[in-house]
């Protein structure tokens, strides 16, 4: 699924709603000004000026609007950060952790770390752990199924 967001002004926004005043939905996430459904594509503005665009139509919806903002600097400075991880880091006992959710549009974020010993890793690669956005729903349970009580 496509992801756009635009930064608006509270007026552009204010047009905005009016626009997509028939794909209004009758809730609003928190922090948002509205949120609307078309058939391609959800929108939800929020207070602070961005606009986030979701779905397969995201690109040509919100290209009506204008274009993307610009990756800040911290965000280049964090993407340049991670390749300053050690070269062995596959081979290295670790704990990760990721999130899912952002708390403004999808609701509660939920965060889970693990630790893998590093005596773990052929195993786990065996089983085919690898980056969810690899793996489909069935695989990751059929892993999660082996891996629970390790």
């Amino acid at each position: 699924m496509s992801n756009i967001v635009l930064v608006k002004a509270l007026n552009e926004i204010a047009e905005m709603k009016i626009y997509y005043d028939r794909f209004l939905s009758g809730k609003n996430p928190p922090g948002s000004i509205f949120a609307a459904k078309t058939p391609s594509c959800a929108i939800t503005a929020y207070k602070s000026g961005k606009v986030l665009f979701q779905g397969s139509g995201s690109e040509e919806e919100s290209a009506k609007w204008g274009k993307p903002a610009k990756p800040s600097s911290s965000a280049k400075k964090e993407s340049s950060q991670l390749n300053h991880l050690p070269k062995n880091i596959s081979s290295l006992s670790v704990i990760g952790s990721d999130e899912v959710g952002t708390g403004d549009y999808f609701g509660p974020i939920t965060v889970v770390a693990a630790y893998v010993n590093r005596d773990q890793i052929p195993l786990l690669k065996e089983l085919g752990v690898k980056d969810s956005k690899d793996l489909n729903d069935e695989k990751i349970v059929s892993i999660a199924k082996e891996i629970k009580d390790i």
